[in-house]
């Protein structure tokens, strides 16, 4: 079954900080940050099309939503839930045509220095569930879901337990041939911005 697979994956996300935290306050991991072991951020923006993705589809929007795990000098683990949506390029014939990834990630976030200002790294591997309506009148639409990674880098602006971030990761989701995806892989490359807030 395709959707169980992203199932399993956004509730494995959703249930390792909450294991990692009773580990924590049992005293088996050291907190950073200040005083707080999670950190849940929120952020959104535009995503480009790469490769041979570029010539169907125009830039699109993101949005993301994830939890980082801090384990003190060891890289923080971060969980990450992903949307991203692209329009056809009209030069395609395709009107109201547009494809969908949601994606449930899971990998490492580092930061190369500390202090208020925080540049960092991430990188993760996880499911992205790829759905394009290529006909919006007749709602025909072809979905599977697909194995990815997920990595790039940007950076945080502290305040306390709230900070703001701005980050560019690169995409790659592997597909095989089926319906309008055509391309042995889609890639891209989301630029989006948020806040962070300690837990």
């Amino acid at each position: 079954m395709k959707l169980p697979i992203l199932a399993r994956a956004a509730a494995l996300a959703a249930a390792l900080p909450l294991f990692t935290s009773i580990a924590a306050a049992q005293g088996g991991l050291p907190m950073t940050d200040g005083s707080h072991l999670l950190s849940l951020g929120f952020g959104g923006g535009v995503i480009v099309p790469t490769g041979d993705a570029s010539n169907t589809f125009k830039d699109g929007v993101t949005g993301q939503a994830f939890v980082l795990v801090h384990l003190g000098p060891l890289p923080a683990l971060r969980f990450n839930l992903g949307y991203d949506k692209f329009d056809y390029k009209d030069a395609l014939g395709l009107p109201g045509a547009h494809t969908n990834i949601l994606s449930g990630t899971g990998g490492l976030s580092f930061d190369l220095i500390g202090g208020p200002i925080r540049p960092y790294i991430t990188a993760a591997l996880g499911a992205f569930d790829v759905n394009s309506v290529v006909n919006a009148v007749n709602t025909s639409s072809v979905s599977k879901v697909n194995f990815g990674i997920d990595g790039g880098g940007g950076i945080s602006l502290h305040f306390g337990r709230v900070s703001g971030f701005a980050e560019g990761r690169v995409q790659n989701v592997y597909t095989r041939n089926s319906g309008v995806i055509s391309a042995k892989s889609i890639q891209s490359i989301p630029v989006s911005f948020g806040l962070l807030f300690g837990l």
